[in-house]
């Protein structure tokens, strides 16, 4: 794939391409995959890491491969960008080299890697018995410290961020030996931490990752599924290399076979690195400070636990090694050790000191290219502004034009339509005169056809005279005739006719995969106008906008709280509640992408509620929700918008956790995390511009129990005027059912492509709704219609 081909493809690499960048012959380290070659940028010598271009022309890997590891390049590319921390290797641009098909990672130029420190490769080897270098434990310390404070700022962010492949190779030192950590390409931003995701199975380097990164997920054999505290294990390995001196291969097998019971037993990963071990107690105990509870051995033995819950926050590890750094400043052992070392060490000294002085040099030549480098960066920074200023100077131009052209537009629409009306007032004008002229041209003929009409009823008035004359005569001569009953002479009641309840059908449905959303979403807030759909996942206040007809994603504003609930009042977006340190009871509303507060609070201040909309969007009903500790409200609150009023209707049964809320016609559905929701009827309220009296607000809700739910954890939504219930929780995994409510029983009506619970629901149109996310399939997107 050529540059430009590349550049047009993924448009977002442009920011980062940098200018003039050659390759100086020096390959700094080789892999498998790829190489990390020394380059030259305009005053600088920095770092490049390549893939290797002979992976692109073997037959046997397809496109879609290749296509997703350039795709993991590019969000490679877009994480690192954003990482600013002096203990994160820094990341400059990317550069295409004459001949790669593939471009290159630009990154700062460091002394050597953790690993090659404490265990170099040196060419030819040294001769035999050779005493290795000496490093305090202060400096140990003091680089575990830095390793540490970089994984706190990659945890710490928001969305928090999991490296996944720390190890001794992937810890890079400068030359004052302050450490920074390298490779990101296979790290991953989840929603929050200490909260296990599905992910790759083992991504790096087998003695570094703990048991749960190893072990399958129930749904995908390819996959595992753990949390952060991945990488305070791998921390843990890498403490144990930094301390001991050696490299820690392969540990010995997970169990082993009692020969007493001849059954399999389990070791612990602390136990399997027994060895390892011994060697860290050698170097504590040569400082003279070996203890049970030393920080160093407790910080181990804490990190490598079996359980990932049990195993120490990325807070609680730099709290061990400060008290380990204290510890070995105040000792005094470094000069213990240098004395007891001394002897047999004056040659490595002799090499040490010279290789400082080499260093040194380094030091200074590393200082002038980054002086250098800097400079370029500057110069860089200021072009780049520039051309800002510029683009931003040519989208104000165009902006005006298209101001001025729409200034047109309207006034030549509002000529055209003051024409045709002038055109259609002469029109009428000119049908009145002609209609007026046929009604005189018609007078003499309707005159005479009205005498005779007359001279009809005068005729018809005689005769009834005479027959009315005729008629008393009779009665003078003949009996009184019986009258006839009063019943006989009423007319027959016409019955009214009732009401006819239509049975639903069953409906059938099919589901297609869409793009994936730009992050994992699930248990969050959805909602819906017809063309967009907005999504904001839990424990965030991100908020994503999806073109339904374009599947094209976009992120908003984020919203004021987190855990607030996305509803569209006035064909306005709008987040009810939400939790930032408190729970709140305010209303924002999006408007010139800018949160307003646009209605008043509500009267209860909650999270994680449930909002429905009525049909003809006068009412909002807001369902239960999340108080705080461990309480969940049962509370339902109704706004009028018109009135803009709040009042507390019916409380739910009892509260249920994370409830979910749709609405079909007049019908009120919600359900929680467990097997039991509830329904009601709105046809007892009334128009949002009048009042509702105290006395008949009691009586204007009931809430009735819906059968059992056929699985936990599953989303309301409605299609086709229907209630149905989209994946769920069955013995802890997730299905990719879709059910239906027919006749108070539910109904199986078909399957998604994913397995998932938790999920977020928006229905832009009655026979189409948008799933998307929930536990099991993270960003997956899918289209479900009624066929």
């Amino acid at each position: 794939m050529a540059a430009e081909g590349l550049l047009a493809e993924y448009p977002e690499l442009r920011p980062f391409v940098l200018p003039n960048v050659r390759l100086t012959g020096i390959r700094i380290g080789a892999g498998a995959y790829g190489s990390v070659e020394e380059v030259a940028v305009p005053g600088a010598i920095c770092a490049a890491k390549k893939i290797h271009d002979i992976f692109l022309d073997r037959s046997e890997i397809p496109a879609a491969e290749i296509r997703r590891a350039t795709a993991q390049f590019v969000r490679e590319c877009q994480l690192i960008s954003t990482l600013d921390h002096q203990n994160i290797v820094k990341f400059l641009g990317v550069a295409f080299f004459p001949g790669s098909r593939l471009p290159a990672l630009v990154m700062e130029r460091l002394l050597t890697s953790l690993h090659d420190l404490l265990d170099p490769e040196t060419d030819p080897p040294p001769p035999p018995n050779t005493p290795k270098p000496f490093f305090p434990l202060s400096l140990k310390c003091s680089i575990l410290h830095n390793v540490a404070c970089g994984l706190a700022y990659l945890h710490e962010r928001t969305p928090p961020v999991i490296h996944r492949d720390l190890s001794a190779r992937n810890v890079l030192l400068n030359s004052g030996m302050v450490a920074k950590i390298v490779d990101l390409g296979v790290a991953r931003i989840v929603p929050r931490m200490r909260t296990a995701a599905t992910m790759t199975k083992g991504p790096g380097a087998s003695v570094y990752m703990p048991p749960e990164a190893s072990a399958p997920a129930k749904s995908n054999a390819q996959k595992s599924k753990y949390d952060a505290s991945i990488d305070v294990f791998s921390l843990g390995v890498v403490a144990i290399f930094t301390i001991g001196e050696v490299f820690p291969c392969d540990p010995v097998a997970a169990t082993y076979l009692d020969e007493e019971t001849g059954l399999l037993v389990a070791r612990t990963e602390l136990q399997r690195r027994a060895e390892y071990m011994r060697h860290v107690n050698e170097q504590l105990r040569a400082s003279g400070q070996l203890r049970g509870d030393h920080p160093l051995i407790r910080l181990i033995q804490q990190c490598l636990h079996n359980g990932p819950h049990k195993r120490p926050s990325i807070r609680e590890v730099l709290r061990l090694l400060e008290e380990a750094r204290a510890g070995a400043r105040d000792s005094g052992w470094e000069e213990v050790q240098a004395a007891q070392t001394q002897p047999r060490n004056q040659s490595s000294e002799r090499d040490l000191q010279s290789r400082v002085q080499e260093l040194q040099q380094q030091l200074q030549s590393r200082n002038q290219e980054n002086a250098d480098l800097q400079s370029s960066v500057q110069e860089l920074h200021s072009r780049n502004q520039a051309k800002d200023r510029e683009l931003a100077e040519a989208r104000q131009q165009l902006r005006q034009k298209e101001e001025e052209v729409q200034s047109s537009r309207q006034q030549l629409i509002s000529s055209q339509r003051r024409e045709t009306e002038l055109v259609q007032a002469k029109d009428r004008e000119l049908r009145e005169k002609v209609s007026l002229l046929t009604r005189k041209e018609r007078e003499p003929a309707e005159t005479q056809q009205q005498l005779r009409q007359k001279e009809e009823q005068l005729r018809s008035s005689e005769a009834l005279v005479a027959d009315f004359q005729k008629t008393l005569q009779q009665r003078d001569s003949e009996p009184t005739q019986r009258t006839k009953t009063q019943s006989s002479l009423l007319p027959t009641a016409i019955p009214h006719s009732t009401q006819v309840n239509i049975k639903p059908r069953k409906l059938t449905v099919q589901c297609h995969r869409k793009k994936t959303a730009p992050c994992e979403m699930f248990r969050g807030s959805a909602t819906t106008d017809g063309r967009f759909a907005y999504f904001t996942p839990r424990d965030s206040n991100s908020v994503y906008q999806y073109e339904c007809s374009t599947e094209k994603w976009e992120e908003l504003p984020s919203c004021p709280y987190q855990n607030s609930r996305l509803v569209i009042i006035d064909r306005e977006l709008t987040a009810v509640g939400g939790y930032d340190g408190s729970y709140t009871n305010k209303l924002y509303t999006l408007r010139q992408r800018k949160w307003v507060e646009k209605y008043p609070p509500m009267n209860t201040a909650r999270s994680d509620t449930a909002v429905v909309t009525t049909s003809d969007g006068e009412h909002l009903i807001v369902i239960g929700g999340y108080v705080g500790g461990v309480s969940w409200t049962a509370t339902v609150e109704l706004f009028q918008v018109k009135s803009r009023r709040w009042y507390q209707l019916t409380d739910l049964p009892q509260p249920l956790q994370f409830p979910s809320a749709t609405i079909c016609g007049d019908l009120v559905h919600v359900v929680g995390l467990g097997d039991d929701g509830y329904s009601c009827s709105l046809a007892a309220l009334p128009s949002s511009d009048k009042p509702i009296p105290p006395q008949s607000i009691p009586h204007l809700i009931s809430w009735k129990p819906l059968p059992p739910l056929p699985l936990t954890r599953s989303t309301a939504a409605t299609l086709c005027g229907q209630l149905v219930l989209i994946g769920g929780d069955r013995s802890g995994s997730p299905v990719n059912s879709i059910h239906q409510l027919v006749d108070g029983q539910w109904v199986e009506i078909g399957s998604m492509t994913s397995r998932r619970y938790d999920c977020l629901v928006a229905s832009p149109s009655p026979d189409k709704i948008i799933i998307v996310g929930g536990v099991g399939a993270e960003d997956s997107v899918e289209e479900c219609v009624v066929v």
